[in-house]
């Protein structure tokens, strides 16, 4: 392997990353076989841009926000739709209705986790269909807490009209992100399939912003029955569940 700059940062990156402990900087120079100024240095870089951190009173070092963050919106782990599983189907059987875990993927929203009824009667979002920021529940939820250079990009891209009902209009979209923001979730009515209404709220963390939302979908004449205020309740519930099991999942594979 070369041993350029770039390079060093990874084995930096990556030798930290296998520790559940963390690691000194006199182990992470052993373990990438660097020089312990160079390590230092390099070390020392990582922490400004905040892929890595030095614990308080301590001399060890582990992964940042950040690096949680880049991993998470690179691949969702198994665990996290391990854990994610249990809330999607105390919805199922609340509400009888489609439930599903979706995902900021770069600059995407991408459906990864979906448990449904029995019944065969019900709408459903294929795991790993991209969802679309301008006309679903699940992408707005998610885009609304991300910093504006994100949501810019996401602005930017081309919005498909699939309903007549779908939003295309810059101002509409930036009107629906600021509610989402101030409500707390997201809908779709009739806006990505026809006849079909959507709600989600963002899987909030003090660790790595929202990555993660949760929603509920079904039939629009049907949804439309259950009070929306026990929906949100029920969504928001899940989220706050999910969002402590991942901390404490991350805590214990790789602190923070």
């Amino acid at each position: 392997m070369t041993d350029t700059p770039l390079s060093r940062y990874t084995r930096i990156l990556e030798a930290v990353a296998a520790t559940r402990q963390g690691m000194t900087l006199g182990m992470i120079a052993d373990a990438v076989d660097l020089q312990p100024a160079t390590t230092h240095r390099l070390v020392g870089s990582l922490c400004e841009i905040g892929l890595l951190q030095r614990r308080e009173q301590t001399r060890v070092y582990v992964p940042r926000s950040r690096m949680v963050r880049l991993c998470l919106t690179t691949l969702t782990p198994t665990s996290v739709i391990d854990l994610a599983r249990p809330l999607l189907r105390g919805l199922v059987g609340t509400f009888g209705e489609t439930a599903y875990l979706a995902k900021l993927s770069g600059a995407a929203v991408e459906s990864v986790a979906m448990e449904v009824p029995y019944s065969t009667d019900k709408a459903y979002v294929q795991p790993g269909r991209v969802m679309p920021f301008h006309a679903s529940a699940s992408a707005r939820a998610i885009a609304a807490f991300q910093p504006s250079d994100m949501v810019e990009r996401m602005l930017a891209a081309p919005r498909e009209r699939f309903t007549a009902d779908t939003k295309v209009d810059e101002a509409e979209l930036r009107a629906e992100l600021e509610r989402a923001r101030q409500q707390g979730y997201a809908t779709s009515d009739n806006e990505l399939d026809p006849g079909i209404l959507s709600i989600a709220v963002p899987v909030h963390s003090d660790d790595w912003g929202v990555v993660f939302s949760i929603g509920l979908l079904g039939l629009a004449e049907r949804l439309r029955q259950q009070p929306r205020t026990q929906l949100v309740e029920a969504l928001v519930a899940a989220s706050s569940a999910l969002s402590q099991q991942m901390k404490a999942a991350a805590h214990l594979a790789a602190p923070i």
